[in-house]
């Protein structure tokens, strides 16, 4: 069977990684008029992370849709060394399988690597191939502000294009991931949102969290203690602004960690879902960038 476009499901399941690892790794289709990253005009707070003792290993996710299973997803929390320093590394993973894997075969992969204390991006690297197409994204974080962003983007077996993307930051701008580890580093405070400058490689994006309130979850037979957050974004480089997400929830661990226990996202007919399986701590979590590879976790975990 031949299918050209995904089905509601199906085009959904990237923004899963999306939320696993918290928000906006792909890049969008442009259907509006784009606004260059260095013409964004964008102030968040200057959060200092508080707890940055993050469980070292494999976070997995079965994700579902209506309670089909989709796909999987993963998070790998490791650690790196750059110029002498501590960094951590983290790898966030989404394929597509069951029924939609027939006909829809996605395969994304996000790694980030920064400071280890105070959460600062280094560098970032995306890997998607989404059918026959791939796209392929770096970022490189300099402690002055300037972002440098190389995407390659195109069909299998070709060599793509090739474009670059460099601004200078007056703002503290994060990569998805890192974001995601800064909001996870800091107290909860159900009167004040947390919101991050977010740059993916193209676009700029104001990522904001709202905690919604405190409750009690089941997975897997055991309880837990979590806040409920709902995400929203806003696309800073696009004259009309982020339309694609809709409403959205994750839940958290109400202990310092901050786990991600479960997330759920309304699409066009009902909703998906990505629910905690399993961690696997990692006795040797030493890892590195250069060394990434596309893979996909094991559903069956």
């Amino acid at each position: 069977m031949n299918v050209r476009k995904p089905g509601p499901v199906a085009s959904s399941l990237h923004r899963v990684a999306l939320l696993v690892a918290i928000l906006q790794t792909c890049l969008p289709i442009a259907n509006a008029d784009y606004i260059p990253p260095s013409q964004v005009v964008v102030r968040t707070k200057a959060y200092h992370p508080e707890e940055t003792e993050f469980p070292l290993g494999s976070y997995h996710y079965r994700v579902s849709w209506q309670g089909i299973s989709v796909g999987s997803a993963s998070v790998r929390i490791g650690t790196t060394q750059r110029d002498g320093k501590k960094m951590l590394d983290v790898a966030a993973t989404a394929c597509s399988g069951g029924v939609v894997g027939l006909f829809y075969k996605l395969r994304h992969r996000s790694e980030s690597i920064f400071s280890a204390h105070e959460l600062k991006p280094v560098e970032f690297l995306s890997e998607q191939t989404e059918n026959s197409k791939f796209t392929n994204v770096t970022i490189k974080f300099s402690p002055d502000g300037l972002i440098d962003a190389k995407i390659n983007k195109g069909r299998l077996n070709s060599r793509g294009q090739f474009d670059e993307v460099s601004f200078q930051s007056e703002n503290a701008t994060f990569d998805p991931i890192s974001a995601a580890f800064l909001a996870r580093s800091l107290p909860v405070d159900t009167s004040e949102d947390l919101s991050f400058d977010v740059f993916n490689g193209r676009d700029r994006y104001l990522i904001s969290f709202h905690v919604v309130g405190r409750e009690k979850i089941k997975l897997a037979g055991k309880e837990y203690d979590a806040f409920k957050v709902e995400p929203s974004v806003r696309k800073l480089t696009d004259s009309e602004g982020e339309k694609r997400l809709r409403k959205a929830y994750i839940w958290v661990t109400a202990d310092r960690s901050r786990e991600i226990l479960k997330l759920e996202s309304k699409v066009a007919i009902g909703s998906v879902s990505a629910q905690l399986t399993g961690f696997v701590p990692d006795a040797s979590p030493q890892t590195g960038i250069n060394g990434a590879r596309l893979e996909c976790p094991d559903q069956n975990q």
